[in-house]
């Protein structure tokens, strides 16, 4: 058996062609795959089938979940596909697999050249000229696809308007992932790039809106559903997201935008892991150029290798100290309050104790009360942060003059909300996980915890919610809880280990009475 193989690179997988042996397509399949975090309970629970000598496709799992796809009746992509293939965005790992089984890759580059139809600049009048964002855009052109880590305040949109401009190719796709991000998406993009000398005219397609034009920000999901397919919440969204629909005719211009679009640029990219960014990725034919930006792109739950699969490997790593240091971002004081009171209590469940840790603790509770109206009578603004909806609620009552926000509100609300905040005439908002990421309020100077959890996504992202200059803003200060008792005290400390890899986060105990 031959030891060449030739690799047939196109937009969205990259087909293998030349015969394998079994184990070194075994190989492949772990190079290019991951194990859940539930995969060894699930191989538990099967071992004890007692009808598991009747089903030796049972007996085979080994819970591994794999990129790669053999034939068009196991092809787990949206476009089915046949032939051994897997996403483009991995083709660097395969290569150096085969290349570590002594194999000889041929690379044959099938992706059509794309033609440079626009006139588009960036308005260096609307925005701070930095060089690390300089350095990401030029490098994002070169590579032409990859992952892109920005600290929360670095600027991603202005590096994705920055990408957009010099590539100038269209139609060109910037994905958000709600509706809230929708309007802030499409401002940003229209405030930063200019098109024969004005400022762009950008496509807005999401919560019943299809305005098409060379340049455009959609929700993933109107995306998914323009596909044809059901959209599925994200991890720890409180709910399905309902957005306004759009007419039979609207849904094939929407599908047809999808396969056509040269570009793509994904904010909030951990969650393009989810099945409905899958796929809007593999739905993306004719898309050369894809680019995937957050703060955070990497998860806990060991799928990152699904994210990279849609883009490719990291291109840059702006981290907030590297910020902070060059004065961009505002150096924060994290305090860990220590809750003891629940200490050797029995909890039976993960629910039952942190609805009695954390959501009914009334010490705690009193704590985070206590702390929101001194930090209000100091003329701070304040967010307070849950991941309960009950929690919010118990919250607002407690804590005078606060205002909680969640999913259940409107986006016209929301933005009414946020806009108070923005101009200082709310100085205690109370918000769920809508407020986790994108949401840019550049007063906000102090964070409280109110929830538990153990995500570095999240950890990090709620954190630079505070983290970005303003005028006045000398502080930012988060009140994180160390909380011991069952399940919690592990999430706390999780949490603070999260803290202690950026060495410009000050970290240190506080004592509350």
């Amino acid at each position: 058996m031959s030891n060449e193989i030739s690799l047939i690179i196109t937009n969205t997988v990259t087909f293998v062609q030349g015969r394998l042996k079994s184990e070194v397509y075994q190989g492949l399949k772990r190079a290019l795959g991951y194990m859940p975090e539930d995969a060894l309970y699930r191989i538990q629970q099967i071992q004890l089938d007692p009808d598991i000598e009747n089903k030796p496709w049972l007996k085979e799992y080994d819970g591994l979940v794999t990129t790669v796809c053999y034939n068009s009746a196991k092809c787990k992509c949206a476009v089915k596909k046949q032939g051994t293939h897997f996403p483009t965005g991995l083709a660097s790992k395969a290569i150096a697999y085969f290349k570590s089984q002594y194999m000889t890759c041929k690379v044959y580059d099938k992706r059509e050249k794309v033609c440079k139809s626009l006139n588009l600049i960036m308005d260096t009048g609307e925005f701070e000229d930095r060089d690390y964002q300089t350095d990401a855009i030029n490098r994002a052109c070169n590579v032409e696809r990859g992952l892109i880590k920005v600290a929360t305040g670095g600027g991603k949109t202005l590096i994705g308007s920055g990408i957009i401009a010099q590539l100038n190719v269209a139609p060109f796709v910037f994905y958000v992932t709600s509706k809230d991000l929708l309007k802030q998406g499409r401002d940003e993009l229209h405030r930063f790039i200019k098109h024969n000398g004005s400022s762009l005219d950008v496509g807005v397609i999401g919560d019943g809106k299809c305005d098409i034009r060379d340049v455009n920000v959609m929700t993933v999901q109107t995306a998914v559903r323009a596909c044809g397919m059901k959209y599925k919440k994200f991890d720890n969204e409180e709910k399905i997201v309902k957005e306004k629909g759009v007419s039979e005719n609207n849904k094939e211009e929407i599908k047809d935008l999808i396969m056509s679009a040269k570009g793509i640029f994904c904010d909030e990219v951990q969650h393009w892991k989810s099945d409905t960014c899958q796929i809007i990725s593999d739905m993306s034919l004719s898309c050369r150029y894809r680019f995937g930006s957050s703060a955070t792109p990497f998860r806990d739950a060991g799928d990152d290798i699904l994210v990279e699969a849609c883009f490719g490997k990291t291109i840059c790593d702006i981290s907030a100290s590297y910020l902070i240091r060059q004065n961009y971002l505002v150096k924060p004081d994290i305090y860990f309050v220590p809750m003891s009171n629940m200490r050797g209590k029995k909890f039976g469940t993960y629910a039952t104790a942190y609805k009695e840790g954390i959501v009914n603790n009334t010490t705690r509770n009193d704590i985070i009360v206590k702390v929101a109206n001194q930090m209000e009578d100091n003329n701070r603004v304040v967010l307070v942060l849950c991941t309960q909806i009950e929690h919010g609620k118990r919250l607002e009552k407690l804590i005078p003059n606060s205002v909680f926000i969640h999913g259940s509100h409107s986006s016209k609300v929301r933005k009414a909300h946020l806009d108070k905040v923005r101009a200082r005439e709310a100085s205690v908002t109370i918000a769920s996980t809508i407020f986790d990421e994108g949401i840019d309020v550049k007063p906000l100077d102090t964070l409280i915890l109110a929830g538990s959890g153990k995500s570095k996504t999240r950890a990090l992202q709620r954190v630079g919610r505070i983290l970005r200059n303003s005028p006045g803003k000398e502080e930012a200060t988060v009140i994180d809880f160390m909380d011991n008792c069952k399940y919690m005290m592990g999430h706390s400390q999780t949490r603070k280990k999260i803290y202690q890899t950026e060495p410009e986060f000050n970290i240190d105990e506080l004592r509350i009475k």
